[in-house]
């Protein structure tokens, strides 16, 4: 299982804003669709619709739904949409999407549909965008949280120090363990998304990045790059 430590309040930040400057760099500068899988209270859904077309931001929780379009009512550009993204009656985009993100969102369907959900609702040559959580399933993982977890309460002291601790929109956010092992997820990856390239990050994380191939084209394999 996935074990971080309990900070002060005080002392708490946002894991997952930690990766969205990364995610953002990976979107193309103006594409038309956009979805946002899992979007909880829309912080990120928000950002993407400052250079896209048009984003659907889904979660299967009314509550964050409705949060969502409280904090962010100036977003017009988003649809929110409640519902279950391996439920085929969402009404998603039947043309597909430019992009599809998901942040911290995977782990809540089963991996290998919910992987190939993903990847089957991007266009031709669009971009899959996944940082996702993973369960430590050896001993050299478990050993890693000797440095992580010092690490976390560093960062939640600098943050502090500059007024940016705290997580503010994690309140009433649904909260599932990760289920699936590294080795698991690159063996998913490997067998419905070959050639995207997944590497290991260090809260806790991992990110996955893959270009649908264009019919033309053909993907080629590329190696995992671990932490």
């Amino acid at each position: 299982m996935r074990v971080v430590p309990h900070l002060p309040p005080a002392l708490r930040w946002d894991h997952n804003a930690h990766y969205h400057r990364w995610l953002l760099g990976q979107l193309p500068a103006a594409p038309e669709r956009v979805l946002e899988a899992g979007c909880g209270a829309g912080v990120l859904a928000a950002r993407i619709a400052e250079r896209a077309g048009r984003v659907d931001a889904v979660d299967r929780s009314p509550a964050m739904i409705a949060r969502a379009r409280a904090l962010h009512p100036q977003a017009p550009r988003v649809r929110w949409l409640t519902g279950d993204l391996l439920d085929p009656g969402l009404p998603l985009d039947p043309a597909g999407y430019d992009v599809v993100t998901a942040l911290s969102s995977l782990h809540h369907l089963p991996l290998r549909p919910g992987l190939a959900r993903l990847a089957g609702l991007l266009r031709p040559g669009g971009v899959l965008v996944i940082v996702g959580l993973y369960r430590n399933a050896s001993a050299a993982e478990y050993a890693f949280e000797a440095f992580r977890q010092p690490a976390n309460a560093v960062v939640g002291v600098v943050m502090a120090a500059r007024g940016r601790a705290g997580k503010p929109h994690d309140a009433g956010m649904p909260v599932w363990p990760a289920e699936a092992s590294w080795r698991e997820i690159t063996a998913a990856a490997r067998d419905l998304v070959p050639g995207a390239r997944l590497r290991r990050r260090f809260f806790w994380r991992y990110s996955l990045l893959w270009h649908r191939p264009m019919p033309s084209q053909k993907a080629s394999e590329l190696p995992v790059t671990p932490v």
